[in-house]
């Protein structure tokens, strides 16, 4: 039985609350450039949500995750952003970027899925490489609070 997601829908009279199968949500989410990855892109998401205490959550929709700290309503620092892509759910992670020590103490499990300065491509929910994300998160926000960026 396939993933069930709970989805608003507005009918011609008023909003109520569906819950659709993920293959009966195609016309709702022509933005998502793969469905197929929603499962990807949830498992990755669930690491990540782990981290909403001490981040902002800025975006969280289908196939689309942000975290951010922000400064003011409009100026933030980005953190992290995982998005659904045609053939694979990207990571983005700019801290990453930032501290090279962080990519000199990567598991190569990890490494072999990363594609520029601060993103990892993942093609499979059951990737091994997937348990090794929440200790590098981790050490992400450690980063950060040792800039004072977070307390």
């Amino acid at each position: 039985e396939p993933p069930v997601l709970q989805f608003d829908v507005t009918s011609d009279t008023e909003p109520r609350e569906a819950f659709y199968p993920i293959h009966s949500l195609e016309r709702f989410m022509d933005w998502v450039k793969n469905p197929a990855l929603l499962p990807l892109w949830e498992v990755l998401k669930k690491i990540a949500k782990e981290l909403e205490g001490p981040l902002d959550l800025m975006r969280e929709d289908l196939g689309y995750y942000k975290l951010v700290k922000y400064y003011t309503k409009s100026q933030f620092e980005p953190f992290l952003a995982i998005c659904i892509q045609k053939t694979h759910v990207s990571l983005y992670l700019p801290p990453l970027g930032r501290n090279q020590h962080l990519v000199l103490t990567m598991p190569q499990p990890l490494l072999r899925h990363k594609t520029g300065k601060a993103t990892l491509r993942f093609f499979s929910e059951g990737d091994t490489a997937i348990e090794h994300l929440p200790k590098l998160l981790q050490d992400c926000l450690h980063t950060w609070v040792d800039a004072g960026i977070i307390s």
